[in-house]
């Protein structure tokens, strides 16, 4: 990777390119995460979303395979949205 001198200036553009690769790759990280959540929805027949909304809150969250499940999925959002949010940034970078 090629150094620049602390003193150089970059464009938006290239700050933008240069923190993204500095980044883990969000798609693996989400298709592994789809991956761990279609298992769970299998195993329990029942849609992610679905079983956020009736466990959240209830004393059955505390229970190890949906605490995890609950955790998985709240962590594929927040993988997700900050992709999205970058996203949005780069499309409105003005040069």
């Amino acid at each position: 990777m090629p150094t620049r001198k602390a003193s150089s200036k970059i464009t938006k553009e290239q700050f933008l390119a240069e923190a993204m690769r500095r980044e883990p790759n969000r798609a693996k990280i989400i298709n592994a995460l789809v991956k761990q959540l279609h298992a769970y929805e299998k195993k329990y027949r029942m849609r992610s979303e679905i079983f956020f909304k009736l466990i959240v809150g209830t004393p059955l969250e505390d229970q190890e395979d949906f605490l995890d499940w609950a955790m998985c999925y709240r962590e594929y959002f927040k993988v997700f949205q900050s992709q999205l949010s970058e996203e949005n940034v780069a499309a409105h970078v003005v040069g």
